[in-house]
């Protein structure tokens, strides 16, 4: 495969020191990021992150469909935290609830019915707030649970929702995630497959690799093997995944509740806080409400790092964001540093002209610049795509030709990096892609989060360099 081969060097000390990458033939000794100039306050709040040991940089990446599943963005949000820490999941919303596709991090389940309304929609009466998606109920006392993958457990919660006085209160649940040992290297007679999942090191494979590949991370990986540094040799048995411990279903009454929460009239959300990490926490509407509309939950723990929140709608254009004034407003509570937008697939499919994509697109910058005045905006082409399953999309050429005209926001030119429009009609790309030739496969989604993580790191590895001089 293209991208595969396009990988030729991708070690994991390159996140810590560098980056070494080559892509179609075309050299990365060069800058991938058209204004790259606007990402240096980026660049300089991620140094003093990486070098004091303290913080939180928040980074919002807005979408549609190619965003919304969390596989791109997820790989990012790995090879972030993996070098700067992680800050936490961030920005998360019950899509099986609303009979939908998203993350595998998250798990949520309710005692109610909720009804939806994406923002592709036409305006109706329904509040549509920074999810994209209305998600309301009339249950009184109506209740959701989340259930949060233990690598992103959190004491700290924000519940959004699309009125100023919020509908909802919080509880964490009273089983605390216990503190992990120090694990020791071990061989295969020390484990149990009954307990642990193990990986032999084969030639040529990545930590990083290994730990997309396990659905874990570089940090959880080193914690569990104890590994000082990133090296690792063929042959090593690693520790990949340990069997989760059974969540215990838990009753209302035994919710214990947080140490502190703050209503926070007039800014659409309540946060709750506690001393310990949870993996699970309960949201409830107060009995006397009517309805209940949720714009979506932020976690995070209590350690510097990275927090990358993801918003996707499938189906989503430009216009759909634009047309709901709540979702700019409700923006400033991520306190995004930097804000990705990966639109396009969807209007080029509507045929929209060029100046037409650009005119919304420019207003969608405005909106989230006049909310969130210190927050840099990068904006990221679309990948190739057909028609028809057979013509080459050429609507996302003349789009992606017309950002690199703008000085405006940052540009990464994903279209260029995958080869072209042309891409989708080589064996090689399509079987990145899925059966639609549209959407791309897991790996394929991963791969682009690859080829991101590494032109982003390696930029910021440039900044660093030239900062010391």
């Amino acid at each position: 495969m293209i991208l595969k081969r396009a990988i030729l060097l991708f070690i994991i000390s390159a996140f810590f020191h560098g980056l070494i990458f080559a892509e179609n033939g075309i050299e990365s000794s060069g800058n991938d990021f058209h204004n790259y100039q606007q990402l240096k306050p980026l660049f300089e709040k991620l140094y003093k992150l990486e070098h004091n040991k303290s913080g939180k940089v928040n980074i919002v990446h807005i979408g549609d469909s190619h965003i919304q599943a969390d596989l791109f963005t997820n790989t990012i949000r790995q090879a972030l935290q993996s070098r700067f820490g992680n800050g936490g999941y961030g920005f998360c919303f019950p899509y099986s609830l609303a009979k939908t596709n998203g993350t595998g991090y998250t798990k949520f389940s309710s005692n109610a019915v909720w009804n939806n309304r994406r923002n592709i929609f036409p305006i109706t009466d329904v509040s549509i707030g920074l999810s994209g998606i209305g998600f309301y109920t009339n249950k009184a006392n109506a209740s959701l649970q989340l259930e949060v993958n233990p690598l992103y457990a959190f004491n700290k919660i924000k519940v959004l929702s699309t009125s100023r006085e919020t509908n909802f209160e919080v509880s964490f649940t009273d089983e605390p995630q216990e503190k992990r040992e120090d694990i020791h290297p071990v061989t295969k007679e020390d484990l149990s497959e009954s307990e642990v999942k193990i990986h032999t090191v084969k030639t040529g494979e990545t930590l990083y690799r290994i730990a997309l590949n396990n659905h874990t991370t570089i940090e959880q990986l080193k914690a569990w093997n104890d590994l000082k540094s990133s090296t690792i040799k063929k042959g090593m048995v690693l520790v990949v995944s340990e069997k989760a411990k059974p969540t215990r279903s838990v009753p209302k009454t035994d919710n214990r509740k947080p140490e502190t929460i703050t209503s926070q009239a007039g800014k659409y959300y309540i946060e709750a806080k506690d001393s310990i990490l949870s993996n699970t926490a309960y949201i409830t509407s107060k009995s006397k409400v009517t309805e209940s509309n949720l714009s979506g939950i932020v976690i995070e723990n209590d350690k510097p790092g990275i927090i990358y929140h993801t918003i996707g709608v499938n189906g989503a254009k430009l216009s759909d964001y634009n047309k709901y004034p709540l979702f700019f407003k409700q923006l400033p509570i991520l306190h995004p540093d930097l804000v990705i937008i990966s639109l396009g697939t969807n209007e080029s499919f509507g045929k929209w002209s060029t100046p037409y994509y650009m005119d919304q697109l420019n207003q969608l910058v405005q909106s989230i610049r006049y909310e969130n005045p210190s927050a840099i905006i990068l904006v990221t082409t679309p990948p190739p795509s057909l028609f028809r399953r057979s013509t080459p999309n050429d609507f996302i050429e003349g789009y992606r030709d017309a950002m690199m005209q703008s000085n405006d926001y940052v540009v990464w030119d994903l279209l260029s990096k995958l080869g072209g429009i042309e891409a989708p009609l080589n064996n090689n790309l399509s079987g990145n892609m899925a059966r639609d030739r549209v959407h791309y496969t897991k790996d394929g989604y991963e791969e682009q989060g690859i080829l991101f993580a590494t032109d982003f790191l390696k930029a910021y590895d440039q900044y660093i360099k030239n900062r010391v001089k």
